[in-house]
C-alpha cells in the first residue's frame, strides 16, 4: 500500500496500479530491463495491473518477467470503455492509473490519480485532457509512486 496525504486535497490509501502497455510501459511491444526492475520494486506496495489491447502481440511474454502482475489484453472495439470498466471494480479511492493512448481517457476517470505519459508515441489530447498529472517518461512515473512525497507537492493545493 501506499498512503498519500496530499495538503487541501484527498487522502488515500492505493493499493492498485493500472498501466497501459504500449506507449506507456512498453515501447514497440517490448518493456526493458529498468522499467521491469523498477515494476518489480513497486509490486512490493501494490498491486500491478497491465491492460492492453496489444497492439504488437507480445504482452504474454513481455509481463513474464514481473512478479506480480495481472494482464488483461482487450480485444474488439471500444477498448476504452473496456480498459474504464476494469479500473472501475478495482475502486477509484484505492487505484493509480498510468497510460498514454486515446484509449486510455476514460480509465483516468475512474481512479485516484490518472497519470499521461508523453514517451516516444506522444500522449494523445483527449488523454491529456482527463489526466492529473503529466510525465515524460515512465520510469519517472513509477517513481513517483516509489517516492510518493513527489505526488504530495505535485497535487497539493
Amino acid at each position: 500500500m501506499i498512503q498519500l496525504n496530499i495538503p487541501g486535497n484527498a487522502d488515500a490509501v492505493i493499493k492498485n496500479v493500472v498501466f497501459d502497455m504500449n506507449g506507456t510501459i512498453a515501447e514497440d511491444g517490448i518493456i526493458t530491463d529498468s522499467v521491469v526492475q523498477l515494476l518489480n520494486e513497486l509490486s512490493k506496495k501494490v498491486n500491478i495491473y497491465v491492460i492492453t489491447s496489444d497492439t504488437f502481440g507480445t504482452a504474454s511474454e513481455s509481463v513474464k518477467d514481473l512478479i506480480k502482475c495481472k494482464l488483461y489484453i482487450i480485444k474488439g472495439k471500444n477498448s476504452a470503455e473496456k480498459k474504464k470498466d476494469i479500473v472501475y471494480k478495482l475502486g477509484y479511492s484505492e487505484t493509480v492509473v498510468i497510460g498514454n493512448g486515446h484509449n486510455d481517457y476514460a480509465m483516468f476517470k475512474q481512479g485516484f490519480i490518472g497519470i499521461g505519459i508523453m514517451g516516444v508515441e506522444g500522449l494523445s489530447l483527449k488523454a491529456a485532457l482527463h489526466c492529473d498529472i503529466i510525465i515524460g517518461k515512465i520510469e519517472d512515473a513509477i517513481n513517483l509512486l516509489l517516492k510518493p512525497k513527489r505526488l504530495i507537492a505535485t497535487l497539493r493545493y
